[in-house]
């Protein structure tokens, strides 16, 4: 082919592909729920967590190599890297025995920070690694509540302005775990958290998002005289207080997520006690129930450029992303994989695209193997 047929094919198809993007809308793709194409990981495989600093910057965290019949001793750290095209296989930190990483968190491509633990035969037995990935390599911030085997247990991750948030449990007492900069620093639970007077109040902690570090907010749950049901906190820079939402009911936020503590939205459900959930949002002050959604296990939220959240509802027979627009729920069925259940889910920043993780059967497999999976809202 000479150089004029060569140049006039290349204007050919450049032509064709603007009249798709910029032609009708009704002759553009729509945007849809799709599996992205990973890299091959080593059976058992599982992704918990996906952050994005960027639409070129994605991170998404779990393990693989995990057998079954050998859970302690089996299991390597997996990292998968988004870079604005497709996923590949990233730098994992150095660590010492079979750990698995469980928490992801950017607040740009120079400060990422990821959580691991060792599998342990108790829950008395939980540790906690933490690992900060500045832009060329990971390194270990030592964490000294999480070195020695104990009940503490962290539930989420949150990064902002050089410092970091690490929340959950110890026992049934909330744990609020702030990197200065320099330091951890351990502030002081809600009054409303703290057994006193022969009551036995308790409160858990699920999920952080920090916006500032005077504007944290943390779900979960609490009980005490009166009271038992889902709960937001909120951190002013001086002190952790409980945020009640009018939900009084035996439920437990498991998610948080916002453009702005003055437009959060948190979902959570009975944590398999009982069927059904819960969905409120609020600007910081006023908070609203949103009713609807038709989902008994929702462990994540993500809200994307326009507002608009996309919910993780794991049901049976098929997961689903459920969104709320136009003041109704609108329900999108999770790409079409054997026993796929989602863990987590982020919005990219500055798109509408959005990423969840989590794992497929692997059919055929004795015991059952799982397979990391990676899915994918946008056009492409």
């Amino acid at each position: 082919m000479g150089v004029r047929r060569r140049l006039a094919a290349a204007l050919s198809v450049g032509v064709a592909a603007s009249a798709v993007l910029s032609g009708p809308a009704d002759a553009r793709p729509s945007p849809a729920w799709r599996l992205a194409p990973i890299p091959q990981t080593t059976m058992t495989s599982v992704l918990r967590d996906v952050a994005a600093a960027d639409s070129a910057h994605a991170w998404a965290v779990g393990v693989e190599g995990y057998d079954p019949e050998q859970q302690y001793t089996t299991g390597d750290p997996l990292i998968l890297k988004w870079n604005g095209i497709g996923w590949s296989r990233s730098s994992v930190p150095a660590v010492q025995g079979k750990v698995s990483l469980r928490h992801v968190a950017a607040s740009s491509v120079n400060n990422v920070w990821v959580t691991g633990s060792l599998t342990a035969h108790d829950p008395g037995d939980n540790t906690t690694f933490v690992y900060r990935y500045d832009g060329s390599a990971w390194t270990q911030i030592p964490y000294p509540a999480g070195a020695t085997p104990s009940w503490l247990s962290i539930r989420d991750l949150s990064v902002v302005d050089g410092r970091a948030w690490l929340v959950g449990y110890r026992d049934n007492t909330p744990v609020f775990h702030e990197w200065t900069g320099q330091s951890w620093v351990e502030h002081q639970p809600p009054a409303e958290c703290v057994n006193g007077g022969g009551i036995v109040n308790f409160c858990t902690i699920n999920a952080v998002k920090a916006f500032a570090p005077d504007d944290v907010w943390a779900a979960g749950n609490g009980m005490w005289n009166g009271f038992a049901g889902p709960l937001l906190f909120h951190w002013n820079g001086t002190a952790w207080r409980a945020v009640q939402v009018g939900v009084n009911q035996q439920m437990s936020f498991q998610s948080i997520d916002g453009r702005s503590s003055k437009d959060l939205w948190a979902v959570g459900d009975s944590g398999g006690m009982g069927s059904g959930s819960v969905v409120v949002r609020g600007d910081g002050t006023t908070w609203q129930q949103v009713p609807g959604l038709n989902a008994s296990r929702v462990p994540g939220v993500a809200v994307g450029r326009s507002g608009a959240p996309w919910v993780i509802g794991n049901q049976m027979p098929q997961a689903a992303f459920n969104t709320y627009t136009s003041g109704a729920w609108v329900t999108k069925p999770a790409p079409s994989v054997p026993g796929a259940a989602y863990s987590a889910i982020t919005a990219v920043p500055g798109t509408e695209r959005m990423f969840a993780v989590g794992y497929q059967d692997v059919v055929g497999t004795s015991p059952l193997r799982l397979q990391a999976v990676i899915a994918s809202y946008s056009i492409w």
